[in-house]
């Protein structure tokens, strides 16, 4: 299943993201659409769409698309947004906050472990949201961090929102939504993951977010990923320097550092470069109470 189509984009953004106009137009031919476009529109079947609906509706899942409120403003502002977004959990008053994409390794050092945790603790405790993929490692470790201390934290899935992997994780999915966070995907509730769903995935997690952290990664590491697409969404990028030059698992945080992401060696590196004094000012007294 492809999760993201361009041209359907395109055509909701001309008609200011209404559906029905967009649907009515398509259907009076003033959109004209390619053969292939028409074949994929005939093979909808209105049976398999009542039935995701019902999935959704039985299991408390939201569907919030591009013309909701509920939409993240940030997210809806990228190149490409997601259509759709299906939800489990609290997804509302992202916008004016704090957001923060925190992403690494999935085989982190006992290093990255801790770093995570020094710095999203108090990122956490200044009101900050924090943004992963609910991958194993650093991911799984930033919910979790943010969980711990209380919290908001949204994890954005490489899967359909029922469907558990990976399978350690289903219990802090829950505890995520619990603790009045979000557990999303653009995926159709029941897909199984697939390797080259991760590229679109990642672009959600820098988009939701003002800035995107990468703590652990290797030269090939999916959180670069992540992190070259805030750069193109004109986000912030930081990144934690490496504990050892001279391993391979630092490589990709080093060739961060080397292309002008900014280092951070405390939360308040984020701070400073995001917030003018004044806002500033602000976060901290709201850490320090």
């Amino acid at each position: 299943m492809q999760p993201y189509n361009r041209r359907t984009v395109e055509i909701l953004e001309h008609f200011d993201y209404n559906a029905e106009k967009a649907a009515a137009a398509i259907r009076d031919g003033k959109v004209l659409l390619s053969d292939e476009e028409k074949l994929r529109a005939k093979n909808i079947r209105n049976g398999t769409v009542r039935e995701v609906i019902k999935q959704c509706y039985d299991n408390g899942i939201r569907i919030i698309t591009l013309d909701d409120d509920e939409y993240p403003a940030l997210l809806k502002n990228i190149d490409n947004p997601p259509i759709v977004l299906f939800c489990a959990g609290n997804l509302k008053n992202l916008d004016g906050t704090l957001s923060v994409s925190a992403v690494g390794t999935r085989n982190p050092s006992s290093y990255g472990i801790s770093v995570t945790k020094h710095i999203i603790a108090p990122l956490v405790k200044v009101g900050a949201v924090i943004v992963s993929g609910l991958a194993v490692g650093i991911d799984a470790q930033a919910h979790i961090s943010c969980v711990e201390n209380g919290g908001r934290t949204v994890g954005v899935l490489g899967c359909g929102i029922l469907v558990d992997y990976p399978a350690q994780n289903a219990q802090l999915k829950r505890e995520i939504v619990q603790n009045g966070g979000a557990v999303i995907s653009e995926l159709l509730p029941f897909a199984n993951t697939f390797p080259e769903y991760y590229q679109y995935r990642n672009r959600i997690i820098s988009g939701l977010s003002l800035a995107t952290l990468v703590i652990e990664a290797g030269e090939k590491s999916g959180a670069l990923i992540t992190a070259n697409h805030a750069c193109e969404q004109g986000r912030e990028v930081f990144f934690v320097p490496p504990h050892n030059i001279l391993s391979s698992r630092f490589m990709g945080v080093a060739s961060l550092g080397r292309d002008g992401a900014v280092p951070v060696y405390s939360y308040l590196d984020i701070l400073y470069t995001l917030f003018n004094t004044a806002d500033l000012d602000k976060f901290i007294k709201r850490g320090l109470t």
